[in-house]
């Protein structure tokens, strides 16, 4: 990992943690938005997705790197603001962190059985529309990210590279 000073690293640390979980974020939006799901009007409206098994295994990578689970680089980022907590002496805000951690988890968590427990056949008033501009970029910016989410341990010296760099 990159050495720098105390002031710069919180600020990389921090700033890194964010850039993830933003990133994340506009993925998982732009999955929901690309499979346009008409008559959305519940959480159970989300089992159209259970016949289109890329949006759900979209969905459930994204959902799991931000609840921080730790094969994916969303759990790096996560144990990057913890040790900079425990290392700079913050233990009731570390504690803080850390039951919000597992709120989030079991939010998280809940979501992606939801998911998947739903009833595989469509309901006739759902409709899934590809849209078809920019499918093709899409399909190939996912992979590719989620690529990032899988194998973040290899990308993260890089990520935060990149990171000191914007803000140097």
């Amino acid at each position: 990992m990159v050495y720098i000073n105390l002031f710069n690293d919180a600020n990389v640390l921090l700033f890194t943690y964010m850039i993830i979980y933003n990133i994340s974020l506009i993925v998982l939006f732009w999955t929901l938005f690309n499979s346009t799901l008409t008559a959305f009007k519940t959480l159970q409206s989300f089992q159209g997705f259970s016949f289109n098994s890329f949006y759900l295994t979209t969905i459930t990578l994204i959902i799991f790197s931000m609840a921080g689970v730790p094969p994916f680089i969303g759990f790096f980022s996560k144990l990057f603001i913890l040790t900079l907590l425990v290392n700079n002496a913050f233990v009731l805000l570390y504690l803080l962190f850390f039951v919000l951690l597992f709120i989030g988890l079991f939010f998280y968590i809940q979501n992606i059985r939801f998911l998947h427990s739903t009833n595989s056949l469509p309901i006739t008033s759902i409709h899934i529309n590809a849209v078809e501009k920019n499918t093709l970029f899409y399909y190939y910016f996912t992979i590719i990210f989620l690529t990032l989410l899988l194998l973040g341990l290899l990308y993260i010296d890089d990520l935060l590279l990149i990171v000191i760099w914007f803000l140097m």
